[in-house]
Parts: C-alpha cells; sequence; structure tokens
C-alpha cells in the first residue's frame, strides 16, 4: 500500500513537473521557410519568415515607406552563399548575411548586412556601418494579389539568377551571379599540375562545360580530342565531340564524327549510345 502511493506521488509530480516545464503549442503567425538552392558550384541557402496580408494593406501602412524593413517577420531574412558572389554587380565574400530593405513607393533599397543577430530593429540596435553594402532596385506590380510574403529564386542559369520578392501587389528583384569559369579554370589547373595530369573524365567534364555554356569550341575540342585518346571508340565522347563541332558550324565533321560514335557504340552493344548518336545524326543530316 506504501508502495503504490508512493509510486502515484511519484508519478503525479514527474507530471507536473513536465507540464511546467512545456509550453502549449500552437500556430505561428510567420511560420519560418528555409530554401537551398545549387547555382552552378555554390550552394546558397535563404531563412526566412513569411507574415500574411490578413486583410491589411501592407506597403506605406503595415510596412512604411522611406523607413528600414527586416524584410519579412521575427528573426533577421537571412542570406547564406558557400562561395564569393556578386549581387546586383557588388563583390560579397562567402558568408551569411541580414537582408533588409527600406521599401518606396517608386524606389527601394535593398541592404545586405553583416551582422545576423538582430531580431527586431528598433531602437539602436541597427547600424548602418555594418552594412556591407546597399542598391536601389525598382519595384514593379504582381500578376495577381500575394496574399503571404514570399521570397525565391528564379531564372537560374550555371551562373546567375535573380532573388526576387513579392507580397500584396508589389514585387521587387534583383541579380545575384557566381563566378564558375575562374572556379572551372583553377580546378584544370589544379587537376593539370597533378602527377598523372588529367583524366579522360575531367577532359570530358571540361569540354562539356565549355559547350553548355557557349565558351570556347576550340578549346573545347580539343579537350574531347584528348579524352578520346585517353578512352578509345567511347561513345559518350564521341557524341559530345561531334555536338561541339555541329554547333562550331563544322556539319561535314560532326556527321563523320558522329557516324563512328554510333559505330562504337554498335560495336559495344551500349543501346543507349546506340539510339542517341542515331537521333543526333537525323537531327544533323542533310
Amino acid at each position: 500500500m506504501k508502495f503504490a502511493v508512493a509510486l502515484s506521488i511519484l508519478l503525479l509530480s514527474a507530471h507536473l513537473a513536465l507540464a511546467q516545464a512545456q509550453n502549449l503549442r500552437v500556430p505561428v503567425l510567420s511560420p519560418l521557410t528555409l530554401i537551398e538552392q545549387e547555382v552552378g558550384l555554390t550552394k546558397v541557402k535563404l531563412s526566412y519568415a513569411r507574415p500574411s496580408a490578413k486583410g491589411r494593406k501592407i506597403f506605406g501602412d503595415l510596412v512604411p515607406y522611406n523607413a528600414i524593413w527586416r524584410t519579412g517577420a521575427n528573426a533577421s531574412t537571412q542570406l547564406t552563399f558557400t562561395e564569393d558572389v556578386k549581387i546586383a554587380g557588388n563583390a560579397l565574400k562567402a558568408g551569411t548575411y541580414a537582408l533588409y530593405s527600406i521599401p518606396g513607393e517608386t524606389e527601394w533599397t535593398m541592404i545586405i548586412h553583416t551582422n545576423t543577430r538582430h531580431r527586431a530593429l528598433s531602437g539602436n540596435v541597427y547600424k548602418q556601418e555594418e552594412d556591407a553594402f546597399r542598391f536601389k532596385v525598382k519595384p514593379g506590380r504582381t500578376s495577381a494579389f500575394v496574399e503571404t510574403f514570399t521570397i525565391g529564386f528564379s531564372d537560374i542559369t550555371s551562373s546567375s539568377m535573380n532573388l526576387k520578392l513579392a507580397w500584396e501587389n508589389t514585387q521587387v528583384k534583383f541579380p545575384i551571379e557566381f563566378d564558375v569559369d575562374a572556379r572551372v579554370a583553377e580546378q584544370i589547373a589544379a587537376f593539370s599540375a597533378a602527377p598523372g595530369g588529367m583524366s579522360h573524365q575531367n577532359y570530358f567534364l571540361a569540354a562539356e562545360y565549355n559547350f553548355h555554356n557557349s565558351k570556347d569550341l576550340k578549346k573545347a575540342d580539343e579537350w574531347i580530342l584528348t579524352a578520346l585518346e585517353k578512352s578509345p571508340k567511347n561513345p559518350r565522347y564521341g557524341l559530345l565531340r561531334a555536338r561541339i563541332l555541329d554547333k562550331a558550324g563544322k556539319r561535314a565533321d560532326a556527321l563523320k564524327v558522329i557516324a563512328e560514335a554510333n559505330a562504337w557504340a554498335t560495336e559495344a552493344k551500349n543501346a543507349n549510345y546506340v539510339d542517341q548518336t542515331k537521333l543526333f545524326w537525323d537531327s544533323i543530316k542533310p
């Protein structure tokens, strides 16, 4: 009997302690959003909270004109880059930064800020000297009403993208650029200087990079020829060389190379590249 009473008291105490230690879980008014995007050789992370309009007038009222705004809600909106970038033409080192803005009726000031610890900007916590830089953007109108504040990435290429934010009937966007050419060139130089030099796979990748990004096609052809020397009768490499030659305006040479690549694929019983080389042949044949 004593044991049962003691156990009941212990369980009750544990229950009360647990209840006091926890808060009631309710939905947050401005939920946190995390976005990770790979562009070129860089990983970009965006974190921000998303308030909703809920019938309120936003710009010029809830978000005043000509006053600094967190560009979201709750903690600072943050951007993280694993490589150096350019934002609206301004060089920025790899790292994590806060995104602030000063909305205006006809012009916004965007702020990339180095201090990411701020939650609210009231008082004297914000210091302009901690800005990495500022730049101007022109706002536009959205095609439809945007109820919930939205930031996203658009127009993504292998070396650039736009960051676009929208709320109510207003949107602004600005470009972010990534120096992929320099990073690729650094890697090629390092691999070339290493013992044994570049592998045939890396020569292929270098040639493919130039081909897909409209770079030096003569150099791309040199690289894919070296890849074929190191890996003879490779139909994948032959197909890329045919595409490079065709893009360079050498259709006759491309037809000859694609016929060879098709023969290599047939000899190797590689159905995938038999089909791919035939499709390319059909697309460029007279």
